[in-house]
């Protein structure tokens, strides 16, 4: 009964923390609504450009539903779903179709961050983190999430999340099988999904030989070109190209420091924009300190994101745009992890030592008696 208890209130808990952390991308981005490269109806209609219209995984999930629903079930899904009049940037539309396919998407999304956080917590504790740290670091992402999602926000980044999270779980169990399934489906939602695989490589070491874990590396890199180029011939004739060039952009901001001063407006407060020079320093800072707690998979797991992402993140991505970092996501939770209980450890190391070092109290004289 107490484990039940212990599980409803982490729930809470996190249904709290996933939902204040989607509410600052509702608030901040919608789900870019109206916008005709990459907004929700675009994508619901096939009308999207490319490399967006790639992204279709929630988009089918919501036109699947709605072809199975009950007209009575969406006039009531749209009388009670109103993100628009808490957010102006929300447009569900006028339809009670249209209406319940804007909250099968909206819901999918959060959801996402949602199982996310259950994940990250369960990664954490094979690594021997403490409970609270556990709890702690997803969040720091959850809440955090709206700031990488600078530049842009979109509603496939938290399922992009789970899914990179759902991997690198999986790998670090060795199921194979399983990790196959989730690439051809995570691929669905976004279709650059095989960058991730590559950094799974020091988790699958630990259960197989090194041949075996490159095989397997590779077969799901295959899996995942192969739905790559199935996504791109099924949407060969819309709108755009399949990516985006931005390198010599990005080497004139980086290097002439253009990027670092930005502000924007998240979670209603105006704060830190692209690669602000403050989020830098605590990513930084993180860094230099929880490094060297990290184990060495983790390490070798972040070096190869690093080798894979960075050059992706400077060629293909516009200035400052954190959330297609997406790939060291997982690392990071765990490096604040680490140093979370680093830090915990310490206070209450210097707490017992305080305590050991008091000078005993001398005894209060009793009081003379008349």
């Amino acid at each position: 009964m107490s484990r039940v208890a212990s599980g409803f209130l982490l729930f809470a808990f996190f249904w709290i923390v996933a939902a204040a952390a989607f509410s600052g991308f509702a608030g901040k981005w919608g789900l870019r609504d109206g916008d005709p490269r990459f907004g929700v109806a675009a994508m619901l209609q096939h009308e999207a450009h490319k490399p967006f219209v790639y992204r279709q995984l929630v988009p089918d999930l919501a036109r699947r539903l709605d072809g199975v629903a009950s007209e009575r079930f969406k006039e009531k899904v749209a009388k009670r779903f109103r993100p628009d009049e808490v957010f102006a940037k929300s447009h569900p539309g006028s339809t009670p179709g249209e209406r319940f396919r804007y909250a099968i998407v909206y819901y999918a999304s959060f959801l996402s961050l949602l199982g996310a956080l259950f994940v990250l917590r369960r990664i954490l504790l094979h690594f021997n983190v403490s409970p609270l740290g556990a709890v702690l670091a997803p969040t720091a992402l959850a809440l955090a999430f709206p700031y990488l999602q600078t530049v842009g926000g979109y509603f496939y980044d938290t399922v992009e999340l789970l899914f990179a999270s759902l991997a690198f779980l999986l790998a670090l169990r060795g199921r194979l099988i399983a990790l196959a399934a989730l690439v051809l489906v995570a691929t669905l939602n976004k279709e650059t999904f095989f960058f991730v695989l590559p950094a799974l490589y020091p988790l699958l070491r630990q259960r197989f030989s090194r041949r075996m874990a490159w095989c397997a590396v590779g077969l799901l890199v295959l899996l995942a070109g192969l739905m790559n180029v199935a996504l791109k011939v099924a949407y060969l004739e819309a709108v755009g190209g399949a990516a985006e060039f931005h390198l010599f952009d990005n080497l004139q901001a980086y290097v002439f420091g253009t990027a670092y001063f930005r502000l924007e407006t998240t979670y209603g407060l105006v704060g830190p924009s692209r690669a602000f020079i403050g989020t830098l320093a605590v990513l930084g800072i993180v860094l230099w300190r929880a490094w060297p707690l990290a184990p060495r998979v983790v390490r070798r797991h972040l070096a190869i994101c690093a080798i894979v992402n960075l050059p992706l993140f400077l060629a293909f991505c516009a200035t400052g745009e954190l959330r297609n970092l997406s790939t060291t996501f997982t690392g990071l939770v765990l490096l604040v992890a680490f140093l979370i209980d680093r830090e915990a450890s310490l206070r209450i190391g210097q707490h017992a030592t305080g305590a050991l070092q008091a000078p005993a109290q001398d005894p209060q004289p009793a009081s003379r008696q008349a």
